[in-house]
């Protein structure tokens, strides 16, 4: 399905503008990378690393925090079996 057929890439419609003035101001706007590196930054502005060597949602590492924590009542449990 044609939209603008050859009408719309004339220089008597907006598309045909748009079309060509995209690369050039993407040149003149800077390289992707540059928008890439100051989203990133906006966004993980507020966040903090992680505790330790390893990444939160490590597993093994919350497998030993929650062996830890729940270690006494496992205890228990295994004892009176």
């Amino acid at each position: 399905m044609v939209l603008h057929v050859a009408l719309g890439v004339s220089n008597e419609m907006p598309l045909a503008s748009v079309l060509l003035a995209g690369p050039v101001m993407g040149l003149a706007d800077g390289p992707t990378e540059v928008h890439k590196v100051t989203v990133a930054r906006q966004v993980l502005r507020d966040r903090r690393p992680a505790e330790g060597e390893w990444p939160s949602q490590h597993i093994p590492t919350r497998l030993a925090e929650v062996r830890a924590t729940y270690a006494e009542i496992l205890e228990h449990e295994v004892g009176n079996s």
